[in-house]
């Protein structure tokens, strides 16, 4: 993203005072492993395997078992030993007072969804801008269909610092032309559906693809 030196806000309107909200700490897989719907192997299985070096958001813990978000809202649960913790507590900002019902949280509950070329429903799957655009719409904001056409809405954040989790990531992954977007969630980690990954993943903006690709961001 271009780094220039941000805007003055000089006579701007002054901007709300904004609430931290803590929803979970983003854990990651070791090996591929089940979840289950109570903390303990004799319960159903809502999830027969997930792979390995997948990202999840723990909302709790339990003894040996850690209680991770679904993408229904539920909470499954994933043995300690198959997770290993990052040291990101996932959080979102809203103003004071306002519903805690966020961005990120809607959209870590559709980790796993598969990636679907032109798919806009998270049953059958979604490519990344259907899934950019399903959770803004669950806010109440419409957006445009492709990535290039979003990327000109909302408030350009022009320095990486300035990210709030929530903030949309436009990328130039194959040439000049911005052709994949993603959701902030802080801490240099952002959530998308990702061709590559097979679905909608955490990576994180270290990752030489991102780096060097990442050439706009809209609040």
């Amino acid at each position: 993203m271009p780094q220039n030196r941000s805007v003055s806000r000089q006579g701007a309107p002054r901007e709300p005072e904004y609430v931290t909200h803590r929803i979970g700490r983003l854990v990651v897989t070791l090996r591929p492993t089940p979840i289950y719907a109570q903390p303990n192997t004799r319960s159903a299985v809502l999830y027969p395997q997930t792979p390995a070096r997948f990202y999840l958001m723990m909302t709790q813990q339990r003894g040996d078992w850690c209680g991770v978000l679904m993408n229904n809202g539920s909470v499954g649960w994933a043995p300690r030993r198959v997770v290993q913790f990052t040291d990101y507590d996932v959080v979102y900002t809203l103003p004071r007072g306002a519903d805690p019902a966020h961005v990120t949280r809607l959209a870590m509950r559709y980790l796993g969804v598969r990636y679907r070329w032109g798919g806009n429903d998270p049953r059958t799957g979604m490519d990344c801008s259907g899934f950019v655009k399903q959770i803004y719409e669950q806010m109440g904001i419409r957006l445009p269909r492709r990535a290039r056409d979003q990327a000109k809405v909302g408030m350009p954040i022009t320095r990486v610092e300035d990210l709030r989790p929530g903030d949309r990531l436009y990328f130039a992954v194959k040439g000049k032309e911005i052709d994949h977007t993603g959701l902030y969630i802080g801490d240099g980690y952002f959530i998308h559906s990702s061709r590559q990954r097979g679905g909608v993943q955490v990576d994180h903006l270290n990752h030489p693809t991102y780096r060097r690709s990442l050439v706009a961001a809209r609040r």
